[in-house]
């Protein structure tokens, strides 16, 4: 069973569904209701709202499930490189905010910003190298992947010491 990184439940809260609707807006689209996708993300009555509004918030939603995807590709990608069995059948909580930062960076790409001061394009950046810390074998997400002991097996070095009467006589005095 593929257990997913991120769902729409977890993007709804947080960043939120007025976030999310702004961000997957195409240019000339005006964002679809937030408490439309509220309704259809939790199963609710949407007879409120128009076929057209209806229509647009499903739009929405396959645009952010396919951002969904994306993410999972990509870190997937990285797991592959170290040797992950995919797919998982837990995931740490750690996969489940780095694939939230990946949507949100993929929401917002058309989004003009200085890349310095972003938190988005900044927090995406800072996954990107904890992944690649994880395909070397340098970072570990707890799940089956041990970090090789740096050095081997500890080894004694000096000469051999040997405890008994002999050497512990005058020890006591």
């Amino acid at each position: 069973m593929n257990v997913p990184y991120i769902t729409l439940l977890n993007l709804a809260e947080r960043p939120g569904l007025i976030e999310l609707s702004q961000a997957v807006a195409q240019d000339g689209e005006l964002p679809v209701s937030s408490d439309l996708l509220s309704a259809i993300i939790y199963d609710q009555d949407t007879s409120f709202w128009s076929t057209d509004d209806v229509v647009a918030a499903h739009t929405t939603i396959s645009r952010i499930t396919e951002s969904i995807n994306d993410s999972e590709a990509e870190i997937n990608g990285f797991l592959r490189q170290r040797g992950h069995k995919l797919p998982l059948t837990a995931v740490p909580r750690l996969l489940t905010d780095w694939a939230r930062i990946i949507v949100r960076y993929k929401l917002h790409r058309n989004r003009v910003s200085d890349e310095k001061s972003d938190p988005i394009v900044r927090d995406y950046k800072q996954v990107l190298t904890f992944l690649k810390l994880v395909a070397e074998g340098k970072y570990s997400l707890g799940i089956d992947d041990r970090l090789p002991v740096a050095g081997g097996i500890p080894q004694q070095t000096g000469p051999l010491r040997v405890f008994d009467m002999n050497t512990l006589r005058d020890f006591g005095r």
